[in-house]
This record gives structure tokens, sequence and C-alpha cells, in this order.
């Protein structure tokens, strides 16, 4: 067993993940480096090029912590779905609800499309926005269904693209909330890509 296996070495790298999961939330991927996040664990800096093979691989663990925890969010807040027969807008108010929420942080909101862009240039991220985007397309299916709505796959890839476009959006200009841009958004198109079962 190595060092990094035993439950001391478990522990150093969980510190290690979840300061590098916060610097990833308040200064974006750039604030994740070795130095920065040795210090915010309060571990050697050798600690972090012991458990990570490289800063990529730090990165990449500290994009599915962060997105973990907003998994566990929207897993609640779509749990709270009641199941009903739901209009136009109500279902576009449901889906922006739990996919975007009044309440989610900015700092969380630009990680997760920061993690999407970056993807194209580190291998490691790709697999963080794939299990992610697998995880969306279950869960806007099972509020769709919820809904009363038809969740077709295709249908569905193209809601998720209006609700990160509308985001992405709201978040570049700040005149509206990432919240209201992803459900305005979604009234004009629910009907065609989710019409009523």
């Amino acid at each position: 067993m190595t060092s990094a296996a035993t439950p001391k070495g478990l522990r150093r790298r969980s510190r290690l993940i979840e300061a590098a999961g916060e610097l990833l939330l308040e200064g974006g991927f750039d604030a994740v480096r070795h130095r920065a996040v040795a210090e915010r664990a309060q571990l050697p800096l050798a600690s972090t090029t012991y458990y990570f093979g490289s800063l990529e691989d730090l990165m990449a663990e500290a994009a599915a912590h962060v997105c973990h925890h907003e998994e566990k969010c929207i897993a609640q807040r779509r749990d709270a779905v009641t199941r009903r027969r739901r209009g136009g807008h109500a279902t576009a108010d449901a889906l922006a609800e739990v996919f975007v929420g009044p309440d989610t942080t900015i700092e969380t909101l630009a990680a997760r499309y920061e993690t999407f862009a970056l993807a194209a240039r580190y291998p490691r991220l790709k697999d963080v926005v794939i299990d992610r985007w697998v995880m969306l397309a279950e869960m806007h299916s099972d509020v769709l269904q919820r809904s009363f709505r038809v969740a077709e796959p295709a249908h569905v890839q193209q809601l998720i693209a209006v609700e990160d476009g509308a985001v992405v959006g709201a978040l570049g200009l700040r005149q509206v909330s990432p919240y209201m841009a992803a459900r305005d958004a979604l009234i004009e198109v629910i009907e065609v890509l989710a019409p009523r079962e």
C-alpha cells in the first residue's frame, strides 16, 4: 500500500481537492495552481505533485468536485418537482428552477461553463463534462416526464443547448439573471422540443 492510499493519504488528497474546488469557484481555473492549492489546504507544496500527476489532473479533480456538489443541488431541486401536467410556461419554470436555480451563485455557473469551454484544451476535463452531460440529460428527461411532456433524446439535447446559451449570454451581459434568461428562452421553444404527451 502506498502512502497515497493510506487513510492519512486519502484525507490529504481530499483536502487538496476541496481546496482546488474552492479556488476554482473563487477565481476560475487560473486560480487552481499547485502553490495556491497547497496553501489553501495548509499542506506542503510537494503534496500537490505527489497526489496528482499534473496540473491538469488537479484541475479535473477540482472541476469534478464542484460539479458533484452542484449535481447534488440539482438532484434535490429535481426531486421537489411533483408529477403533474404542466403548460409551456410552467414547464419552462420547472426546468429553469432545477437546472439553473434562482439561488445558484454566479461563481458556480461560471465554473460550470468555464469547465465546458476548457474541455477542448484539456482532455481530462472532457471526462468531467461528459459525465455531467449524461446526468443532466437524464434529469431533464425526468422533469419533462413528471410534467407529462415528450422527452426525445435529441430534443433534450436541444433544450440543454438553449439553456446553456441563455445562461452564458446572461453571465456575459449581467443585465438579466441567468435563471430568468434560461426560463425566457425555454418558454420560446418548449412546445416544439417537449410537446405535451
